[in-house]
Formats: structure tokens, C-alpha cells, sequence
């Protein structure tokens, strides 16, 4: 199975750019139809990996942004409870 790589904030990031990609490639679609093909490829790519959670140059770089097995943080609650 593969194993996601992408966190939070950088899935977050990709699925705006991806959709701002799409968006400028429907728009300049008329007057620059290779530009938008390329733009639009890219954002595919770009919306698809949000998506699957898994970036494959990630991989290739030994890049991860997922965060794992993190302590949970402690509560306002907790730590007023350790100064007494």
C-alpha cells in the first residue's frame, strides 16, 4: 500500500492552486488553447494528488509533510494541573 505523504496545509495549498489552475485554463481556453491544455494538465495533476494524499516526487525525494505519531498537545486544563 502506499503511504500518504502530504499533510494538512500542503493538501490544502494544492487543491487552491489546482483549482486556480483550472479556472485560469478554462478562462485563456479561447485565446491560448495549448497554454490552457498545459495549465489544465497540470492542475489535473496538481488536484489529484490532494486528493490521493500522495505526491510521487515526495517520494522520489524522501519528502514528507504527513505528520505521525505526534504527542497528542496538552489541554490549558493539563498543564495548569502540573503547577500545582
Amino acid at each position: 500500500m502506499i503511504r500518504t505523504n502530504i499533510g494538512g496545509l500542503d493538501t490544502a495549498i494544492r487543491a487552491a492552486l489546482g483549482s486556480f489552475a483550472i479556472v485560469l485554463a478554462a478562462a485563456g481556453a479561447d485565446q491560448y488553447p495549448v497554454v490552457a491544455l498545459a495549465t489544465g494538465l497540470v492542475a489535473t495533476v496538481i488536484l489529484a494528488t490532494a486528493i490521493a494524499g500522495v505526491c510521487p516526487l515526495y517520494t522520489a525525494l524522501g519528502l514528507d509533510t504527513h505528520p505521525r505519531g505526534q504527542p497528542p498537545r496538552k489541554t490549558t486544563r493539563e498543564l495548569a494541573h502540573q503547577l500545582r
